[in-house]
């Protein structure tokens, strides 16, 4: 029988959003990979929170209307797991054979990961040697809740999970690994994906992670002060978010008027200085180490890092704080600073 016959498995990557369900399928041409088709699709309200699928029938259900109204015949995906239970750590552990390490990684994971290891998936990946005697090991944790949350309701919409991958790492294999545009060569990388629930920031040193941080200001924590401000309904006070450009509280000699900008301005401070506080504990870390590995680029991704003017302000406030490297720029995903 000929292995024509059989149906091939078709794939799209499924970003599981506590806003919106996003898909896209990337083909395989004789240039290259390129993005065949795209989608997205908002996530019933509450039905995905801090990174659990709390309604999986109402996610499915949403799955498969977005596959159906953009015409995606894909049998097979590959999610992401986040949320501030995923655990990314570089940690320091003695030398051993990877086997070895198989066996008692829970053991040695246990003492990094604050919620319960038996309910965890654990994974890891040996970067190399930090000393004589001592080997630099990157760990993952993972809640079973999530992944297994998040594979329910794929396999209810009629997706076949064939991989689970930590957004953070994904973000990096889209932004930086797949950018044949930009040099990143050696340069020290703070990846910052504000997504509706939570701002995650990443920095990733010579394409090893070295910090993941989640930060509950985001997006969504705008549209509420909006929305409890002028007394809104979600869908007004998300518009009226859209509308604003924060760049012009940057003008000194103009003062801002703008009640809108005036409400979001103190939320959207804290989260920078949450983003501040993170880069300057790995600069620490790395004074300690008596290394100098200091961030020189930072990518922003997300949805909300397409507010207006977002970019601009954050490089300003950023910045303008000495303990920070001077700015150098790099242009992807929504923006780059």
């Amino acid at each position: 029988m000929s292995l024509s016959l059989f149906r091939q498995k078709s794939y799209i990557g499924l970003d599981l959003g506590a806003s919106h369900i996003k898909a896209v399928q990337i083909d395989k041409t004789p240039a290259g990979w390129k993005i065949g088709k795209i989608a997205r699709y908002p996530t019933p309200p509450n039905s995905i929170q801090d990174g659990i699928v709390t309604d999986c029938e109402a996610v499915s259900s949403a799955i498969r209307a977005m596959l159906r109204d953009n015409k995606l015949s894909a049998t097979a995906a590959v999610i992401g797991a986040a949320g501030g239970s995923v655990i990314v750590r570089t940690v320091n552990i003695p030398n051993m054979p990877e086997a070895v390490l198989r066996k008692s990684i829970k053991f040695e994971a246990s003492r990094y990961v604050p919620s319960s290891i038996e309910d965890s998936y654990i994974e890891f990946e040996i970067l190399g040697q930090a000393d004589e005697d001592h080997m630099s090991v990157l760990i993952v944790a993972a809640p079973r809740e999530i992944v297994e949350s998040r594979v329910r309701s794929c396999e209810s919409a009629g997706l076949e999970v064939e991989i689970v991958e930590v957004e953070a790492f994904a973000a990096y294999r889209s932004l930086v690994e797949a950018d044949t545009t930009q040099n990143f060569g050696d340069s020290t990388i703070a990846i910052i994906d504000i997504g509706a629930q939570s701002t995650n920031v990443s920095v990733v040193n010579k394409g090893a992670f070295s910090m993941t941080r989640s930060i509950p200001q985001a997006a969504t924590t705008l549209t509420e002060a909006i929305k409890s401000y002028f007394k809104l309904s979600d869908e007004d006070a998300e518009a009226g978010k859209a509308q604003l450009d924060l760049s012009t509280l940057l003008d000194m000699d103009k003062p801002n008027e703008n009640p809108p900008l005036r409400v979001i301005q103190p939320f959207v401070d804290d989260q920078i200085r949450e983003i501040r506080r993170s880069l300057n504990y790995y600069q620490s870390q790395q004074t300690e180490g008596n290394q100098n590995n200091p961030v020189n680029k930072i990518l922003l991704c997300g949805g909300g890092a397409a507010l207006g003017g977002f970019p601009q302000y954050l490089e300003a406030k950023m910045f303008s704080c000495a303990t920070l490297p001077a700015k150098n720029h790099a242009g992807r995903g929504a923006a780059g600073i």
